[in-house]
């Protein structure tokens, strides 16, 4: 009786080292499903129509779940929690357009870009009283809560009072991109700061509406997120980009959702002090 038991207790613990050993990469293949969030929310990357999460990151995770073998479930996430879910274990990855910053790198692992854009001021189509960084002093700005240019707001802010001006007025957030076109849009805000690629969604939408005033800063890197523990995860999820990148079917997709083709550089995206 006490073998029996004895085998039984190496058993158990076995099957619990082989459960801990196994890797974020295995345990998707041996399920056969990862689940991914998405905040279906910025258009032309990733939105809803006709109740389908479509865009360009639709087709690239077309891509890259052909290529893992296994089905995907797909969660739209509002972006505002999207990073803290993927701590918490709430989904494998994050399918979704992330700008890559110092701080976030710090804490989690990022897949080679996807595509690049730029920080911009967008104003009013009638407003030519901004031209310049300074001309934002005193105004009322507006951009995505939780969002990278959120931060670039602020540092905006912060560039102006170091100046000498008196900065914002006060700085808006808002849920979503489209929500701060409105706000421009209605009055709320004298500008906004978001990334080239709703500008210019927002100026399709609405000819003779929004003009870009003026770009800010370094071109950001947009890519998808993992957790450090998923680091062969990413790298199946990085090859998948490099097939697409070298074969040209990256920029081909590029030039489909967002009408130009952009950089994705293989290396020397990360900046420095990142986890991965």
């Amino acid at each position: 009786m006490k073998t029996w038991v004895s085998a039984l207790f190496l058993a158990t613990v076995l099957s619990a080292n082989s459960a801990m050993a196994e890797t974020m990469l295995e345990k998707i293949q041996s399920s056969g499903k990862i689940v991914v969030a998405t905040e279906a929310a910025f258009k032309p990357i990733e939105y809803v129509e006709d109740g389908e999460i479509v865009g360009f990151g639709s087709d690239l995770l077309v891509e890259v779940v052909n290529d893992l073998g296994v089905e995907v479930e797909q969660l739209d996430v509002p972006f505002q929690g999207i990073l803290t879910g993927l701590a918490a274990g709430q989904y494998d990855l994050i399918a979704t357009s992330v700008a890559i910053n110092p701080e976030r790198a710090q804490s989690y692992a990022f897949s080679r870009p996807l595509f690049t854009i730029e920080n911009v001021i967008v104003v009013a189509a009638d407003n030519g009283d901004v031209t310049d960084v300074a001309d934002l002093n005193g105004l009322l700005l507006g951009t995505q809560l939780g969002s990278s240019t959120e931060a670039v707001a602020r540092q905006i802010n912060d560039d102006l009072k170091a100046a000498g001006g008196s900065g914002y007025e006060d700085l808006r957030l808002y849920q979503t991109f489209p929500d701060t076109a409105f706000a421009l849009r209605s009055g709320q805000v004298d500008a906004l700061v978001i990334g080239s690629l709703s500008a210019g969604e927002f100026m399709a939408a609405s000819p003779d509406t929004f003009r870009v005033a003026m770009s800010y800063g370094d071109p950001v890197y947009i890519s998808w997120v993992a957790r450090p523990d998923s680091l062969d995860l990413l790298a199946a999820v990085n090859a998948t980009i490099t097939r697409l990148a070298d074969s040209g079917e990256l920029a081909a997709l590029q030039e489909k959702w967002i009408g130009v083709a952009t950089q994705s550089p293989a290396d020397g995206y990360l900046p420095d002090g990142a986890v991965q």
